[in-house]
Order: C-alpha cells, then sequence, then structure tokens
C-alpha cells in the first residue's frame, strides 16, 4: 500500500548502465530503493543505456526476482528510442548516416532482429544500428565519422517510421542529456546515479530544476587500499559537480573527506532491511551459505576451501551456495562431498532463515547488503574485514565474526568456533544480530533518505544563483 510521501516534492529518476541477467548488488538495492520511494508515495522512473538491453530477457529478470513493485518502472533508452522522437541537431551530409553493408553481424531477440553491428578487421564496434520490430531503422551509432582533427566522430542519428533520418547528436554523452531533458520536461527533479559509467556523464549534467546525486556502490579504493581505483578517478575529481554523492558507511565517507577534504555534499544513507516481525532466534540451526555472484572479486572459492578445512573436525559441516556467473563451473569441479551448489534463486534469502552462517570472502564491499540481510533473519555473519561495510555491521563474537581479509585457515577456525558454541551462546547473539539490523530498517533509511534529498536541493538552488553569475558573464564577454 503506498502511503503519502515524506520525500522533498519532486519526479525521482534513477539512472544507470544497464539490469544483467542475474544481477548483483548495485542493481538489486537501486531496486529496492526505488520500491522503498514508491511505496512511501514518490514513484520512480529507472533509466537504462546499456544499448546491447534486450527487453524481453530484462522483463523476464525482474519479473522472476519481483523486482518491480507498484510505482517503479523501468526505461531503456534505445528502446524508447523505437517509439518517440527526440529533438537534436538537424541532419545534414556531415550526420554520418548511412546503411550498414549486408556483412555486418546481425543479433536476434525472440525472432527478431534488433541490431545490426559492424566492426574492424581488430573487431572494433564502428556502427551499430537498432532496428524496431517491423525492421524499420529507428537509430543509428556511428562510431567512424570522419572529422577533421583525423581522429573519428561518434554520430548518434534516430529515424522515422519510414526510416528516413530526424535527429543526430554528436557523441552519446549529447544523447543521453537530450533524453534526460525530454523526461524530466523542465519539472522539479532528482536524478539518482548509481553507475559509475554513468556517473561520469552525470558530473556535467546541469539543469535549473534536476537535483543529481551520484550514489557510490562498492569500494572507490584499490584492493590494498594505497589508492582511488582506476574506473573512479574521474568521477572521483570531479565529486563537487553533484548535489550529493552518497555512500552506504560512514568510513568510506570519512575516508573520502580525507582524500578530498570536508565536501558538505558528501552523505551516508546505508541500504534498507525488511526485518520480520518475528525472527526465530532459539531453534537450533546448521550449516553455512553463500549469497553470491560467482566471479573472482566474491573469492567464493575461499567459502569453500574453509569449509573443506573445517570438516576434518566437524564431519558434518555443510555448504550451501546460491549464485551463479563465471566462476561457477571451476568451483563445482573442485568442490567435495558438503558443498552444494544451487545456481540463481530468486528466494535464495529464505535460506537464511534457517542456516547457521553466512560466509562472505568478498576482495571489497560498500556495505553488504548481504550480510545486513542474514543478521536480520538470525543467521550470523562470518565476513573478511575488508572496506567497507563488514566492521560497520559487525561486533566482533556478539553479532557475528570478522576475520583477517584473505585468511582462509581464520576463516575455517571461525567456523569451527561458531559450530562448537552451545545453543544459549548462539541464540544470545542471534538476538543480537536481529536487533543491530533494526537500525537499518526501511522506515529509518527511507527518512536518511528524505534528509539527504532535501539538503541537495537546498544546495542545488544555492549553486543555480552561481551558475546563472557565471552564464551572464560569459554573454557579456562574448557580446564585448
Amino acid at each position: 500500500m503506498r502511503r503519502s510521501s515524506i520525500l522533498p516534492p519532486g519526479r525521482q529518476f534513477v539512472l544507470t548502465w544497464g539490469v544483467p541477467r542475474g544481477y548483483g548488488g548495485l542493481t538489486a538495492a537501486l531496486l529496492e530503493r526505488s520500491r522503498l520511494f514508491a511505496c512511501n508515495g514518490s514513484p520512480v522512473h529507472v533509466l537504462t543505456c546499456d544499448d546491447r538491453d534486450d527487453p524481453a530477457a530484462v522483463a523476464a529478470e525482474t519479473s522472476r526476482r519481483d523486482a518491480l513493485g507498484e510505482g517503479v518502472r523501468l526505461t531503456n533508452l534505445w528502446e524508447w528510442l523505437h517509439h518517440n522522437d527526440l529533438r537534436g541537431r538537424a541532419v545534414g551530409a556531415g550526420a554520418g548516416f548511412a546503411p550498414l553493408p549486408d556483412t555486418a553481424d546481425e543479433e536476434y531477440s525472440g525472432g527478431t532482429l534488433v541490431r545490426r553491428i559492424r566492426t574492424d578487421a581488430e573487431g572494433v564496434v564502428r556502427q551499430i544500428d537498432h532496428l524496431r520490430a517491423d525492421g524499420t531503422l529507428a537509430a543509428t551509432d556511428r562510431r567512424d565519422v570522419p572529422h577533421p582533427s583525423n581522429r573519428p566522430r561518434r554520430v548518434i542519428v534516430t529515424c522515422g517510421a519510414d526510416g528516413a533520418p530526424r535527429a543526430a547528436w554528436r557523441g552519446v554523452r549529447e544523447l543521453y542529456a537530450a533524453w534526460l531533458d525530454r523526461l524530466t520536461a523542465g519539472e522539479r527533479s532528482f536524478l539518482l546515479v548509481d553507475s559509475k559509467a554513468m556517473a561520469r556523464f552525470a558530473a556535467g549534467y546541469r539543469r535549473p530544476r534536476v537535483v543529481v546525486l551520484h550514489v557510490v556502490h562498492g569500494s572507490h579504493l584499490t584492493d590494498d587500499g594505497s589508492a582511488i581505483r582506476s574506473s573512479r578517478a574521474e568521477v572521483f575529481s570531479r565529486l563537487s559537480a553533484f548535489d550529493a554523492v552518497v555512500f552506504c558507511t560512514a568510513r568510506q565517507a570519512g575516508d573520502v573527506r580525507r582524500q578530498v577534504g570536508p565536501l558538505p555534499l558528501l552523505s551516508v544513507v546505508p541500504h534498507p532491511v525488511a526485518i520480520a516481525r518475528e525472527v526465530d532466534t532459539e531453534t537450533p540451526r546448521d550449516g553455512a551459505v553463500v549469497l553470491a555472484r560467482l566471479e573472482p572479486i566474491k573469492r567464493v572459492g575461499h567459502a569453500v576451501d574453509a569449509v573443506e578445512l573445517a570438516q576434518r573436525r566437524r564431519p558434518s559441516l555443510t555448504l550451501d551456495v546460491y549464485g551463479d556467473g563465471p566462476a561457477r563451473a571451476g568451483l563445482e569441479g573442485r568442490s567435495g562431498d558438503g558443498v552444494r551448489f544451487h545456481g540463481f534463486d530468486p528466494a535464495a534469502k529464505d535460506a537464511l532463515r534457517t542456516a547457521s552462517v553466512l560466509l562472505l570472502t568478498s576482495r571489497s564491499e560498500a556495505f553488504s547488503l548481504v550480510v545486513a540481510e542474514a543478521m536480520a533473519a538470525g543467521c550470523l555473519p562470518i565476513a573478511y574485514d575488508v572496506p567497507y561495510g563488514p566492521r560497520e555491521l559487525i561486533a566482533d563474537s556478539r553479532t557475528g565474526w570478522l576475520v583477517p581479509a584473505g585468511d582462509v585457515e581464520a576463516l575455517a577456525e571461525a567456523l569451527e568456533h561458531a559450530a562448537s558454541l552451545d545453543p544459549a551462546a548462539l541464540a544470545r547473539m542471534r538476538r543480537n544480530a536481529v536487533e543491530r539490523a533494526r537500525a537499518l530498517d526501511e522506515n529509518v533509511v527511507v527518512k536518511r533518505w528524505a534528509l539527504t534529498l532535501s539538503r541537495a536541493a537546498g544546495r542545488h538552488r544555492l549553486r543555480r544563483g552561481t551558475w546563472r553569475s557565471r552564464e551572464v558573464l560569459r554573454r557579456r564577454l562574448r557580446l564585448g
């Protein structure tokens, strides 16, 4: 049931790159936040820009996860261009419009041709044609248009239902900006940018009535903590361009302040956690569980190895792994008895209600939502002490256990220790874990978001005056 909104007035948009199959924490978190906003009276429009998105596959993925609640809708830019006109530059001889040759690669969706792609001899993409269901050309993305600088220019051209060119943009960021301008329509809007790829564009997107916030998912540091990741360097050098930059933990925000200075726009809002009214913390539980994408950064192999070490003294110990990814085949091939792989399961979180412990072995985190969800279900986390999240959530030996990052033997020892505790001690720890998770209750988090959005809107109003002064000065200089 949708309540009256406690969020500040304005339309709510979320900008991210795409919704991949078997998506992980970033997408899950932004969709859950969007659901929370919608339930509190502020519908959310989630926008994606992945030019390889398959609408049917994305719809199937969100459906099987029941990820889009009432008041949350999802739109991809390229699919939107199939059905809508967008104002851009007039199409002239230099627009780069040309049909693809017959040798182009073709991609199908449900038996319908959706893209034609041309690559050069080195395999570099030079042109992508986006086609409507009836085969007409909706847009062509040319990446090799000649330019006097001798560096090829990227030009996107949209076409009408008859296939004739309508408008063009010099670069994809021009197209993104025109699309957002059309959707926000000059109304007061909040744009929450979750993807670091889209944040590079959004740092330069300024409009009088659009408040732009960057939500940071993942650690901004290299694995050894010595420097900012190269993938985040561009955005972190321009943090002041946003009206707010939101982190999931106070420790990460503090580390960023030490690097970039005391910017008042840095904010902290944790991910929300749904907590059942009644959580069974008294019934004895068995076994360990992992909920993670099976990819190198998650190091699920460490969990498998730790369980096999612990089984030498605790032969009955089992591990259930929920998740899929490129590392699955290798992990299954080397896992012994007592380790079960379930693949992706939309109901995987239900396993937290019956498992004794959760193992988290990632190289880095931004919040460790799965740790919070485990604690909310009375499942005790055993986590590598990586930035950021585990240390902020886990009180060692009281609501779970922290072990040195990468230390498989210490992970195994923690597993053995958890299995050796008497039921009363475990029940007490489970109660503590549930109580700690209540600080992340949805009602608490949505109030934090309301305050963060209001402060960002106030900061945006102050900055508008600065933009106007600069624009007046630029005009005077040009006229003079």
